[in-house]
Formats: C-alpha cells, structure tokens, sequence
C-alpha cells in the first residue's frame, strides 16, 4: 500500500491531466465538451487551495500557470478555453466555503475513483506545499476537497503522513550553513548587484527547469526529482533575500 501512496504523491500532476492526454486532432465535439467540463472542476479546486492561506505568492501562480497550459494544450491549445479557465480561476478563490461542494460535484459528475480522487488531492497538496509550508487553512480546504470526494479517511491520512514525511525529510537534507554563506546572486547565476529586473526573469527560468511537478510530468527519476527540489528550495530562499534586500 505504501508503494501506491508514493506513487500518487509523485505523480500527481500527471494523472491530474492524463484524461486530457489524447491528441487534440483526434477529439471529438462531445468528448472535448466533457474534457472541458472536467477541466473547469479542477481549476475551481486548485482556486480553492491557491487562496486557502489569504494569498497567491509567485510560485503557486507559476504552477497554476503551468497548469492551465498543459491543459489547454491537450484540449487543442483553444486560447478561448484558456480565457475561460483563468476566468473561472479568478472567480472561484475569492471564495473558499464551498471547496467540499465543488469536489462533491466533480466526483459526481465523473464517478471518480479512489485512485483517481487520491491523486486528484495529491497534486492538490503539492500546491498547498509548494511555499514549504501547509497552514490550518490549507489543510481545512483540503479536508473538505478530500470528504467532497468521498475519499477513505485512511487513504487521506496516509498521504497527508507521506506528505509530512517528504516535505520534513527535504528540510533536513539541507545545509543551512551552506546557505548562508553562498550568495543569491551566484545561485541564479547572475552578477553581484544584476537590476531586479534581470533577477525577476532568472528566477522565473529557474522555476520552470527545475520545478519538481515539471519534471514529474515530463516522466524523470525520483533521483532527479529530489535533486531539483532541493534545488528549487536555494533557488527560492536566493530570490527572496535579493527581493527583500530591492525592497
């Protein structure tokens, strides 16, 4: 069972879209209706998660962005369906009461699995931790997506611990002396002193090589997953002291 909970959790956002992994040419009206529609559940929930803790920080926008790109893509790279999807993102995490009826629907409306809602939730909490951190708010949206979605109270705590346990265990592969000593600039490879403005588009190139949902998507090793997570952490704690010092 162990193996199973693992495999969710680093493949979330893999079977997050693997319903939209046809080829757009071959898609038919109907079924491309339904993709969509599917589409739109998902978004509301990732609006839910994104705002639970009061605010959006850069790399969570980042990885909705992503998102709705990869999307979008195997939807026929429809502009007019992204449009909405943002639309309905910017609609949906101005509130987050109705996280639980949302995620009711959508299991409804798709007769979601188990494994299917488990990995649904375990990309979700991937956006939830992506700032390092999983508040109480976070964790109250969560828990309503998770009882919308009818999911088994021992499969949600199960991969709520191998969450704690993975996210824990990356904080203490760290060397915190290492850096301190090492300058942002040299971890964006850029100059001492570079314009913010130079730092912003590093970081954001930084981000999208190094981001492990990315890779997840894109099939590479655990091995290099948890490299480019510990990684993406310096390059993250870099950018910060360099925004904060610009302030």
């Amino acid at each position: 069972m162990s193996f199973i909970f693992w495999f969710l959790i680093f493949y979330g956002i893999y079977y997050l879209v693997s319903n939209f992994s046809q080829n757009p040419v071959n898609l038919g009206g109907s079924q491309k209706k339904a993709m969509f529609e599917e589409a739109k559940f998902l978004v509301s929930l990732l609006a839910k998660v994104a705002k639970s803790d009061g605010r959006v920080n850069e790399l969570e926008a980042r990885l909705i962005s992503e998102t709705l790109d990869d999307i979008t893509l195997r939807l026929g790279n429809d502009a007019a369906m992204r449009a909405e999807l943002k639309q309905i993102y910017n609609r949906e995490k101005e509130t987050v009461h109705n996280a639980y009826f949302i995620a009711r629907q959508y299991k409804d409306r798709f007769r979601l699995s188990q494994d299917a809602a488990a990995a649904k939730l375990s990309f979700l909490l991937n956006l939830a931790y992506i700032d390092g951190e999983f508040s109480k708010s976070e964790h109250n949206v969560i828990e309503q997506i998770a009882l919308g979605f009818g999911l088994d109270e021992g499969i949600f705590e199960a991969i709520l611990a191998r969450f704690e346990a993975f996210y824990d265990q990356r904080q203490t592969r760290r060397n915190p002396y290492e850096m301190r000593t090492k300058s942002p600039y040299a971890v964006l490879g850029l100059k001492e002193g570079a314009p913010f403005d130079e730092v912003k588009k590093r970081y954001r190139e930084l981000v999208k090589k190094y981001h492990p949902d990315i890779l997840m998507g894109r099939g590479e090793s655990e091995e290099m997953i948890e490299k480019s997570t510990r990684k993406l952490q310096e390059i993250n704690e870099a950018y910060e002291t360099i925004k904060q010092s610009a302030a």
